[in-house]
């Protein structure tokens, strides 16, 4: 919900952010606020590198479920409908936070579950797994150290975020410039720019966390240097950077995603609470060949 993030997603994806305070005629509350990016065909899309698009919502003075539930169907219809009306370009993302999405199924969109790790600042490090553990002391008697990038070229945590993307076969479409823009519009204490050292002084490897205005932080992007893959630089890495951010307001740090394989493990070891969110979009061929729906087409009978 940050106006720095907002604005970096116009300048980066070409898209056109809009704030949206939906609420029945003149009542205050229940309210949805939330925020939407729009391609140029003014259909609602999802920018590259969000896990979600954000949503919150504001009920009024009670304790009832049952209120609370009529609550959120009124106001989340409001927001259904502004989807319904403008169309989806792609596959939308909500945050963990929202556990009900009938109103979009209501309509006729698709919901599938996926997963992220949301890990508890508060919880200490009890819950780290035994090989984490092992790591971070591996580099931490290697002389590895960390740094925390303010005004600086970003040319090394750029580096690390390429060679993790060689590695896994996937592109984050980061520049030095892009991560130095986004910084410029979001404020240091809003994006921060983590990077581990080895004892040459060279970056090992980064990780750069989206801090929000609540108590929540996004794990936005990371990578390691492929000299360093099996140093505990990475493990070193993000055990600093989670004590870092303990010592601010941050009580939840979301590892944003666990739904590969080949991540999902790492992850875990961190002891987070695995929860689900919702992923929704418009019905259409591609979605549900996607789902595995193959449609049986009716054929002609031969005479």
């Amino acid at each position: 919900m940050l106006d720095g993030w907002l604005e970096f997603n116009r300048v980066k994806w070409s898209l056109r952010p809009l704030r949206l305070r939906l609420k029945e005629d003149d009542k205050e509350l229940p309210a949805i606020d939330t925020v939407v990016y729009l391609d140029k065909k003014g259909r609602i899309t999802q920018p590259p590198l969000n896990p979600y698009l954000p949503i919150c919502f504001t009920h009024s003075p009670t304790e009832k479920n049952t209120r609370l539930y009529r609550q959120w169907l009124k106001a989340s219809a409001l927001l259904a409908g502004e989807y319904k009306r403008r169309g989806i370009r792609c596959a939308v993302s909500f945050p963990p936070e929202i556990t009900d999405i009938r109103q979009w199924q209501w309509l006729g969109y698709i919901a599938e579950v996926r997963y992220t790790f949301c890990l508890e600042l508060t919880a200490g490090t009890d819950k780290l797994d035994y090989q984490v553990i092992k790591q971070i002391k591996k580099a931490e008697n290697a002389g590895f150290t960390y740094d925390l990038l303010t005004k600086s070229d970003f040319e090394g945590a750029v580096e690390c975020l390429a060679d993790t993307e060689s590695r896994q076969g996937f592109s984050y479409r980061l520049g030095v410039s892009d991560i130095r823009t986004a910084q410029q519009l979001l404020g240091e204490e809003h994006l921060r720019v983590f990077v581990c050292r080895a004892p040459s002084g060279e970056v090992a490897c980064a990780r750069i966390v989206i801090v929000g205005e609540t108590a929540n932080a996004l794990d936005w992007v990371a990578g390691t240097g492929r000299r360093f893959y099996n140093s505990g630089a990475t493990q070193y890495l993000t055990y600093r950077v989670i004590n870092e951010l303990s010592r601010t307001n941050v009580r939840y740090f979301d590892f944003c995603g666990a739904n590969l394989s080949s991540v999902s493990a790492a992850k875990a070891n961190w002891g987070g609470d695995l929860r689900p969110y919702y992923l929704i979009s418009a019905p259409s061929l591609r979605t549900l060949f996607r789902l595995g729906y193959v449609p049986r087409f009716p054929c002609r009978r031969r005479s």
